[in-house]
């Protein structure tokens, strides 16, 4: 897993799925990848040079958006209580 919008994930990132793919071509690579969320200018231009290289040597790809991943952490912390257990909806 590694961000798009940052300098080393989307650089250092498709860097090394790069160097896997001609190291191990005949291995299927699956890549995810988090989305940022437009908080720096260069973000979507550095997801955008990300992209072709994750075309050109990833075989799937599962892109996860910033915003949405943070609401299901967030969803999944307030469902525990401070025990450390699931709090059931009985309802």
């Amino acid at each position: 897993m590694h961000s798009m919008g940052g300098g080393t994930g989307s650089g250092l990132g498709t860097y090394i799925l790069q160097a896997l793919h001609d190291a191990y071509s005949e291995i299927f690579r699956f890549s995810t990848v988090v989305f940022p969320e437009d908080d720096v200018v260069t973000g979507p231009y550095n997801s955008l040079l990300a992209l072709k290289q994750l075309r050109d040597h990833s075989d799937c790809v599962l892109p996860i958006d910033n915003g949405a991943l943070l609401e299901l952490v967030n969803m999944i912390e307030s469902s525990v209580n401070k025990k450390g257990t699931v709090k059931r909806d009985v309802t």
